[in-house]
């Protein structure tokens, strides 16, 4: 059965999703070559017809190991591509170990890079995030700072009360300082990081 070239990535993705199990029907109808491509193109170890042999036992059914296992090689080269490897990792998807020896040398490398590059915007986008949190703070310290300030030259303040509000202020324009520093710092690495997700980017011809 010619799949090798003739069975797209994107079709397969369509097949067996969700429960992997087979009803009694599934196991009396089984074209166990084909489960194992399917299988086999989805990144699926071998180790699944584990599974089948016990859904099917329950109904008298042996699965054909030999036409799974030859099913799932064909499945697996074209799932346990450099390119697909690098696609899985940069996606941060789980590898299932299920690239046969002759093609796992090849999966592997594009899933390190893969996985560098997930990495390197992982970095990127947490500190883009961190530097919201940041500028989100900076914009509430300002204004409860505001606020006080108003405060402080109003009307009717004992010298309590005024002696407490520059107290707060203090400690207000400390954080709103150190809020500063922290923003600068982040702003600065982002810099770095997108550079380094850029020149990655580049670097890694997939």
């Amino acid at each position: 059965m010619p799949y090798l070239k003739t069975y797209p990535l994107w079709l397969a993705a369509l097949l067996l999703t969700g429960c992997s199990s087979l009803d009694q029907a599934g196991c009396v109808n089984a074209d166990w070559r084909t489960l194992g491509f399917e299988d086999g193109i989805k990144g699926r170890n071998e180790s699944q017809i584990r599974q089948y042999r016990q859904d099917c036992a329950k109904h008298g059914i042996t699965p054909d190991l030999d036409a799974y296992r030859a099913g799932h090689f064909e499945g697996s080269a074209q799932f346990c591509t450099a390119k697909n490897g690098f696609a899985q990792g940069s996606g941060n998807q789980s590898y299932q170990n299920s690239c046969p020896a002759e093609f796992a040398s090849a999966f592997m490398a594009g899933y390190r890079d893969g996985q560098t590059l997930y990495q390197a915007r992982s970095q990127l986008d947490g500190a883009r995030s961190e530097l919201r949190k940041v500028q989100q703070e900076l914009q509430q310290l300002e204004k409860t700072i505001s606020q006080l300030n108003e405060q402080l030259v109003a009307d009717g303040l004992s010298r309590e009360q005024r002696i407490k509000i520059r107290d707060e202020l203090a400690k207000l324009n400390e954080s709103l300082g150190q809020a500063n520093l922290v923003r600068d710092e982040l702003a600065a690495a982002i810099i770095v990081y997108q550079n380094e997700f850029s020149r990655l980017q580049q670097h890694f011809s997939y």
